[in-house]
């Protein structure tokens, strides 16, 4: 993806996207696709900063930019598990209670990713 490109991603507002997500709306593929490419392409413009960071410690930034790059990998690799497993629990043609059960458990653990995101992200304001 060129350079424009990702310079326009990246400054696209994705607050309203995000309030439809938590909202329980389901995006269309359009929506989806456009918050995928423009959360990597915010992603990538951080690592970028960080690269070209002139710091005491060049070895922190890239360690930071490491753990960012695989941030990004592992937040693909769920996005795909979950996907495969809703899918393979709608083959099991669970009945209402399990399904109930099956969504319970899926988004507690997306849950537990917001709220281990809100405590890690308190740490700026606590810094600041």
């Amino acid at each position: 993806m060129s350079g424009l490109m990702h310079e326009l991603l990246r400054s696209l507002d994705l607050q309203p996207t995000i309030d439809t997500v938590q909202r329980n709306s389901r995006l269309d593929f359009a929506q989806y696709a456009l918050l995928r490419e423009t959360a990597d392409a915010k992603l990538y413009h951080l690592m970028g900063r960080i690269r070209h960071k002139v710091e005491q410690h060049p070895m922190d930034n890239l360690l930071v930019e490491q753990d960012l790059n695989e941030l990004q990998q592992s937040c693909v690799r769920m996005s795909h598990l979950l996907q495969s497993s809703c899918l393979a629990l709608r083959r099991l043609q669970l009945d209402v209670q399990d399904q109930r059960l099956a969504r319970e458990a899926l988004e507690s653990q997306i849950a537990f990713m917001q709220a281990c995101l809100r405590r890690s992200l308190a740490s700026f304001d606590e810094s600041a």
